[in-house]
């Protein structure tokens, strides 16, 4: 199979050179052809662990949260935890930023070669275009959330692309939107998750709706995946994660030897009762209510003298059989935004009967409508914190979005933590070598 691969952006970011590149106008000279360029993204993404849509938003933004500690020292990764990364840091530079920029690119490149060609047939050039810039708009959904002011590259002119500045968090969020709703526009409507689907753009544009604090649209977009009614929660939360999962909206197959999600590999020890590499933080593991199913789920525990709790949502480490995907979005998260949108509606009676759902499920009680607008939006914060805890970085966004972030991570972090480390600071080697990029505060 023939994948593309992302030429160099040169001084923006650097993208290995290609050794089996081919001209634009070849690769979408035909209908397959064209595809196997967009599986060629999906394979790129799905290559490596720990990279930024491939468990990195699992594991990086958990330790910089209060989610998750690290049982065995790494160099690169004890900064995330304890909030004094630098500019240097190779993992943020080459696992997150780098990563992000190269999947860009290549996006960049289907959208142009797309657009241009003349063989590709209509409907296989809407599905694709719709595709690409569903991932192009959720590596900028992260990018902005991680650094706040980003380059916003569109194009694959490289000596544009190595004067951009950093573009101001509002115009980025309005070009994520534009490539959401333009995706949701393209894509099928059709129970497909191992692709972008029309339910995938209208789930991550509920999210970004939610982040923009636009309310109706956002319970709006999530009432349509909901509504769709392609989609159900398992009640069974062994099955959540699996890639048969019917609560799944969108996941990506995974590729490596042996691998099942990224999460799996990297939380689940090698052995059954060897010691993690990541535990669940006490002040995660001590905000579970008592009989919730997700503690019993979710959370395993070995060893004795100390005991390690460690996250076991995806339960493979690695596998021949292949029973889980690296799941993108799920149904879950969508009635927690609903829920969030209208309670900020005032309709608190809609929002609880929502978090009750998701409460239903982990086994436990109703909240009942008597409650405050204070102690309804505190109890989403705690169905958010419990149903999507070291999962695509949710806590983290979370508390920056809502303000929260100085406080609460003041105390968890104590002398560690200051006001700046809410922002990843800017990739030195990318200072260096694009004049017009600026750092963040705190960093230079």
């Amino acid at each position: 199979m023939f994948v593309l691969n992302a030429t160099s952006c040169k001084k923006l970011v650097h993208v290995d050179d290609p050794n089996d590149s081919m001209t634009t106008s070849t690769v979408f000279s035909n209908d397959s052809l064209a595809q196997a360029a967009v599986i060629g993204l999906y394979i790129k993404i799905m290559t490596n662990p720990k990279f930024l849509l491939n468990g990195g938003m699992s594991l990086f933004p958990g330790l910089s949260a209060d989610e998750l500690e690290r049982n065995v020292l790494v160099s690169n990764e004890e900064p995330f935890y304890n909030n004094s990364i630098s500019p240097n840091n190779l993992l943020l530079n080459t696992n997150i930023w780098k990563a992000a920029y190269a999947y860009i690119y290549q996006c960049n490149i289907c959208i142009e070669g797309l657009q241009k060609s003349t063989e590709v047939s209509t409907a296989i050039k809407k599905q694709l275009l719709g595709e690409v810039l569903f991932v192009r708009a959720l590596c900028y959904y992260y990018l902005v959330n991680l650094y706040g002011e980003v380059p916003l590259v569109l194009g694959t002119n490289a000596e544009v692309n190595a004067l951009l500045s950093r573009a101001p968090g509002d115009q980025v969020y309005q070009q994520i939107e534009t490539d959401l709703t333009t995706a949701s526009d393209n894509l099928m409507a059709v129970k497909l998750t191992t692709i972008p689907t029309k339910y995938a753009a209208q789930a991550l544009l509920a999210r970004v709706y939610l982040y923009r604090k636009n309310w109706s649209k956002a319970a709006d977009m999530a009432s349509a995946v909901i509504n769709s009614m392609q989609f159900s929660l398992e009640y069974d939360l062994t099955k959540v994660f699996k890639f048969k999962s019917n609560e799944t909206i969108f996941q990506w197959a995974p590729v490596g030897d042996r691998m099942n999600a990224a999460e799996g590999f990297m939380f689940v020890p090698a052995t059954p009762n060897g010691r993690p590499n990541y535990v669940i933080s006490d002040s995660l593991l001590n905000a579970f209510e008592a009989g919730d199913l997700r503690r019993s789920n979710w959370i395993r525990t070995v060893g004795q003298q100390p005991t390690y709790n460690y996250p076991f949502k995806y339960k493979v480490y690695l596998s021949n059989t292949i029973s889980e995907y690296n799941i993108v979005l799920r149904l879950a998260e969508q009635y927690l935004i609903r829920a969030e949108a209208y309670a900020q509606l005032s309709r608190i009676g809609d929002a609880l009967s929502d978090i009750n759902i998701i409460r239903s499920r982990a086994g436990l009680p109703d909240i009942f409508t008597s409650v405050s607008s204070e102690q309804c939006f505190r109890a989403i914060d705690q169905e958010r914190r419990i149903e999507l805890f070291a999962e695509w970085g949710h806590r983290w966004f979370d508390l920056k979005r809502t303000n929260r972030a100085n406080a609460v991570l003041s105390a968890a972090k104590r002398s560690n933590w200051q006001t700046d480390d809410q922002l990843y600071p800017i990739p030195s080697t990318e200072l260096e070598i694009a004049p017009n990029l600026k750092q963040n505060h705190g960093y230079d």
